[in-house]
């Protein structure tokens, strides 16, 4: 399931490149082998949240001395079935977005390509086990959501929002690289397992959860690190804005929970305590934005970074009972965020089809 799930989007990615001139490649080819990328990674999703056992693999990509390395788990499995989820219905109602550009100045095989790429990028990155595998997913998932941006590129607007899109995308991606610098720095390695079993002190912890704070938090949209969301999501195709929205923030939960709840070990009441002040202002920020709002598709990017906003409330919370020794309030806490990340995922998905 997992290699038709890749095999799906990636070769999306590869149908479009016949796209120029022929008007059924992407509504015939490349958008049902998204749908079919995204029916596998939610079967493979829920195969590895029944499972007893993460699945492992190696691939010989990478460094010559450092392969990639996979793994499925409970928590990889629900994020990849809420990639899957939104992939399979963007599958459905993109064709139907995509016929007004069948006469326009834009490239068709650019917006095939770049969403295939976008969405193999994003399975990539809760598959990774290493942080160079991460690296590189996180960055194809960024650059190829850059081009679908910046798809209209004619409109002074489009661009401005893909540059500070991309500008952002970069800064916030060094800061997780260097998040994953001090654990592999002061541990045994670049793997997930390595970094697992390595014992920071709590100023070095706190030093990788600030830089992870700041560069997940800038892909997710927590203020003040916002600013290019509402600018990004009314220039973006409709069926890319569902996608950006509705799976791609959630990726950067993800990523945040991966790092925070698994690779830096036991959490500290205070990551908790910052963590749920800056939420609840962004929560609150962007209900008050959203209600001013006369664009729909700003207004749908500011309740995207309120609801951001509420699903990080759970998660500071969570730290914090996790930090003062109540482990039950501290799984509920987590609990209830992943339930609100699907809840934002389906609302995003069927508001894009809506829109269409």
């Amino acid at each position: 399931m997992l290699t038709l799930a890749l095999a799906g989007s990636l070769g999306s990615a590869l149908a479009s490149l016949g796209a120029e001139g022929r008007a059924w490649v992407l509504p015939r080819l490349a958008f049902p082998l998204l749908g079919l990328a995204g029916l596998a990674s939610i079967i493979a999703g829920l195969q590895a949240l029944l499972g007893d056992q993460p699945l492992a693999a190696q691939w010989p990509l990478g460094l010559p001395w450092l392969h990639w390395h996979l793994r499925l788990d409970a928590l990889s499995g629900f994020f990849l079935a809420l990639i899957g989820v939104g992939t399979l219905a963007v599958s459905l109602y993109g064709p139907g977005y995509v016929r007004e550009y069948r006469h326009s100045p834009y490239s068709p095989v650019v917006l095939g390509l770049a969403t295939g790429l976008f969405v193999a990028g994003m399975q990539l990155v809760v598959l990774a086990d290493d942080a160079f595998a991460f690296m590189v997913a996180w960055e194809l998932m960024s650059l190829s959501s850059y081009f679908l941006v910046a798809f209209q590129h004619h409109n002074a607007a489009n661009r401005r929002a893909a540059f500070l899109y991309l500008l952002m995308a970069q800064v916030g991606g060094l800061c997780i690289l260097l998040a994953f610098g001090v654990l592999a720095g002061l541990g045994d390695g670049f793997t997930f397992d390595a970094m697992r079993n390595t014992h920071l002190s709590l100023t070095w912890a706190s030093i990788a959860f600030a830089l992870g704070l700041l560069g997940f938090g800038m892909k997710a949209g927590l203020v003040p690190l916002h600013v290019w969301l509402p600018d990004a999501h009314p220039v973006a195709p409709s069926h890319v804005s569902a996608l950006m929205s509705g799976v791609m923030l959630k990726v950067a939960v993800y990523g945040f929970i991966r790092l925070v709840f698994d690779l830096l070990g036991d959490p500290h009441w205070g990551w908790g305590v910052a963590l749920l002040i800056i939420a609840s202002i962004t929560a609150l920020f962007g209900v008050l934005y959203a209600l001013v709002q006369h664009d729909l598709k700003r207004l749908l990017a500011y309740h995207s970074i309120e609801n951001i906003g509420i699903i990080f409330i759970g998660l500071g919370l969570s730290l914090i009972f996790f930090g003062t020794g109540h482990p039950q309030l501290g799984a509920l806490g987590l609990v209830a965020a992943l339930y609100h990340t699907l809840n934002h995922m389906l609302f995003k998905s069927q508001i894009g089809r809506a829109h269409v």
